[in-house]
């Protein structure tokens, strides 16, 4: 399996606009940071998750062309803004592409892109065609996204819930504040963990530093990756706090996971 980070920084991104880096050394090229996602590849088959604003120049950086289906973790803009594009991604593998979501994920989709998953009257028929499946998830129960096997589960993001999700021995937690016993019962047994570290200090909807080092410590993966670092997470002070097998993301690294 390979994991692809498109972008591992905050909602607003890193420089956030007027060129504010905050604590982030401008000189480090991975304190540079695009919004949050991911693309996991297996056996050929390429898995997308969130569709941020930044995601055509993100597929662009990353020389991905082909993406075979799209989760989404939950509806705020620095997820989904980027969902537009599903007409060229569904254009390069001429097919429609499965969208996996939750219910309520599902729903807000449908009532802001309806075009993309259902056909509307116009004069031409071929105008705004569909060019999307929804197919609702449930946490706790495992469904198959293009042959890839993927386990949903909950987490608290202070102001909503959000979707976690298990691929074989790697898993993916953007956007996560709490976890309950049955997300850690989820994460039991896996080797590579990419999760939320917004910054040092504590904060209302996110993880800090050392809430994620002690989630990190009771799941024990070989390898954990830091993501939706913001301008007060810079690369080089957080490695330094890092304990072996644990480090902060950057744009477009790659993990490879037996």
């Amino acid at each position: 399996m390979k994991v692809t980070i498109l972008g591992c920084g905050p909602s607003q991104g890193v420089p956030v606009i007027g060129n504010r880096w905050g604590d982030c050394d401008p000189s480090n090229p991975k304190n540079r940071r695009s919004r949050p996602s991911i693309v996991v590849e297996d056996n050929g088959v390429q898995l997308l998750v969130d569709m941020p604003p930044d995601i055509r120049d993100q597929l662009l950086a990353n020389n991905i062309n082909q993406i075979d289906a799209i989760l989404f973790t939950h509806l705020h803009y620095d997820h989904v803004a980027g969902i537009g594009d599903l007409r060229t991604l569904s254009f390069l593998v001429k097919r429609h592409l499965d969208v996996f979501a939750t219910d309520d994920v599902l729903a807000g989709l449908l009532s802001n892109a309806r075009y993309l998953f259902q056909t509307e009257a116009t004069d031409d028929a071929d105008m705004y065609k569909p060019v999307a499946d929804a197919r609702t998830i449930a946490y706790g129960e495992h469904f198959n996204a293009q042959g890839m096997d993927v386990l949903p589960f909950r987490q608290e993001h202070g102001i909503c819930e959000t979707a976690g999700f298990r691929f074989g021995n790697f898993a993916y937690s953007t956007d996560v504040v709490e976890l309950d016993d049955a997300a850690f019962a989820a994460l039991e047994g896996i080797e590579v963990w990419i999760v939320d570290c917004l910054r040092e200090q504590p904060h209302q909807t996110h993880a800090h530093l050392e809430r994620t080092l002690s989630w990190i410590d009771r799941v024990k993966p070989k390898r954990a990756i830091f993501t939706h670092m913001n301008i007060q997470a810079d690369y080089e002070k957080i490695l330094a706090q890092c304990p072996e097998g644990v480090e902060p993301g950057y744009d477009g690294m790659i993990l490879e996971i037996d």
